[in-house]
């Protein structure tokens, strides 16, 4: 387990008398303390004493599910869960965890009849991850599971992309969207106020860094992770990036763990005018950047009639009109001017729709129903199918692209503002994926000439291996980066081998010649997958 909270802070258990008594004249300032999401409330309110951090225990313990014991002959205190147990005595600063001696930063004491105890002693004890808010006096206590990560990209303020460390998913990758926060938008459209500060805050944070996350009660339609971040010092991060001003409170039920600490961070930041919340005209006017961005696309692709309302809601035949005009811009005067009935009789527009039929870019009863709204799982659907992604092995999903819709009830209506920014999006990493794709087949080609070539050489065990490669250059092998450059090595390795027994194998010297060209030829295509796919998963 990682490091816990690295302070000299100590903990609290109600209790009868003591042998150490202490005044409690010193407090400075009242400590929140929140365990799982959920706020306590003591008889004992927390205190900061001497630069320590002191809040009661008893309350904390019960709250994790320990059973206490207090001896009052000799001042000892027993705590159980399960099969864990915890001993230790007022005024000796070693305790005994599951029959094992633990040293404590400082003894026991007792101030007005209850129990101190250092703070860090309830992670080591209880198996808990402790963090310290210092700014806004708070403690935060999580008992769930958590899972390891380590960062490899951050996307923005509260979307990065991790590798799991250990477990059954170990050397996989995801997306992680953190819960109950949003950072101003850098990636749709224009920066909002204080997003590439938000965003540069998360990179210098995580970035590299091995963190801890825990979920709440679903992950979102789209392939991301829901996710609650602690740091190596347990620290939450989500939390931070309220506290520091670069986030506000954002609760989607059904994970709202932590809401309660979010929105007492973000009204803390608001009346200290931190990050976003300092009193601008740029903060003022932060959102209209994006509104009048929006505005103008939606002019552009001709979903605009009358006054704009960012929040209306986007029918199918607006959705599909404006993905055909992005994908088909040379129809743009057809499609604006007609509905999909009267488009049905134009020749031109008949030939574009039986082709996005064809291909599966549009259904046929999304052109029946063209009225209806449209809900995430419908926008994620037709995105899918525009993007090839189902065409795509090992799990690639929208999010992977930067391509998701924003809200996070599955079946809730997509808005003007949804739809157009994930129009957006969907229009930067369409050519990359679909350069991607062609340069794919295009190995795919040449692997199967090299497979056919190699059942002719006289030499098996180079035959095998040429063959052996051929398959690993399937087209299911291609669709990480990782996996192309795997491959691309192992094209290096081979041709090197090739290239040798041209030289020395006469019988055959021309298959063996063909199979180099081959070679280079698809090696070719991978340089140019591998740059297309990393430009389509880094664009957003």
């Amino acid at each position: 387990m990682f490091k816990k909270l690295m302070i000299s802070s100590i903990v609290a258990i109600t209790s009868l008398s003591s042998p150490l008594q202490m005044s409690a004249a010193a407090v400075e300032k009242e400590i929140s303390v929140y365990v799982d999401g959920e706020k306590l409330h003591f008889d004992v309110y927390p205190k900061m004493i001497n630069g320590n951090t002191l809040v009661p225990m008893r309350t904390i313990f019960e709250r994790l599910g320990a059973a206490i014991e207090w001896n009052k002959d000799n001042y000892s205190i027993e705590a159980t869960k399960g099969e864990r147990s915890v001993y230790l005595v007022i005024g000796k600063k070693e305790a005994t965890v599951n029959g094992e001696s633990l040293k404590l930063s400082q003894a026991p004491v007792m101030i007005d009849n209850v129990t101190y105890v250092p703070l860090r002693f309830i992670s080591e004890s209880m198996g808990t991850t402790v963090g310290w808010l210092s700014k806004n006096h708070t403690v935060t206590i999580n008992s769930t599971p958590l899972e390891k990560i380590k960062v490899t990209r951050v996307k923005d303020g509260d979307t990065f992309v991790g590798q799991y460390t250990d477990g059954t998913s170990a050397g996989k990758q995801a997306v992680f969207r953190l819960i109950g926060v949003d950072t101003p938008e850098v990636l749709n459209g224009p920066s909002q106020f204080y997003g590439p500060e938000a965003s540069k805050y998360t990179r210098d944070q995580l970035t590299g860094k091995t963190i801890y996350v825990s979920r709440d009660q679903t992950d979102d339609p789209y392939g991301r992770v829901l996710a609650y971040v602690y740091l190596e010092d347990g620290i939450l991060f989500n939390a931070a990036l309220v506290s520091n001003g670069f986030a506000r409170s954002m609760a989607i039920e059904p994970n709202t763990r932590w809401e309660g600490l979010f929105e007492q961070l973000e009204s803390k930041a608001k009346e200290e005018h931190k990050g976003m919340w300092v009193q601008t005209e740029a903060s003022n006017l932060s959102i209209d950047p994006v509104k009048n961005y929006v505005k103008s696309k939606s002019k552009e692709l001709g979903i605009l009639q009358g006054e704009f309302h960012p929040e209306q809601l986007i029918t199918k035949e607006q959705l599909l009109k404006s993905l055909l005009i992005v994908l088909f811009p040379e129809i743009k005067a057809v499609l604006l001017a007609k509905s999909f009935y009267e488009l049905s009789q134009d020749e031109q527009f008949k030939e574009i729709l039986q082709y996005s039929i064809h291909v599966g870019l549009v259904l046929k009863d999304e052109v029946v129903n063209p009225d209806e709204p449209v809900t995430t799982v419908d926008a994620a659907s037709i995105l899918k199918r525009v993007m090839h992604v189902d065409s795509m092995e090992q799990g690639k999903t929208l999010s992977d692209f930067g391509i998701y819709a924003l809200p996070s009830n599955p079946n809730e209506k997509l808005t003007y503002m949804d739809a157009i920014l994930l129009m957006e999006k969907m229009n930067n990493v369409y050519q990359p994926i679909k350069d991607y794709l062609f340069h794919l087949k295009e190995a795919a080609k040449e692997s199967e000439v090299i497979d056919q070539l190699s059942s002719t050489l006289s030499n098996r065990a180079m035959a095998e291996k040429i063959s052996s490669f051929a398959n690993r250059m399937s087209l299911r092998n291609f669709s990480d980066v990782d996996g192309l450059t795997n491959l691309k090595t192992d094209a290096t390795d081979v041709l090197k081998e090739v290239t040798k027994d041209i030289k020395s194998n006469w019988k055959d010297i021309l298959n063996l010649a063909k199979i180099k060209n081959a070679i280079e030829n698809a090696n070719d295509s991978l340089d140019k997958a591998d740059m297309a796919l990393r430009k389509a998963l880094d664009v957003n």
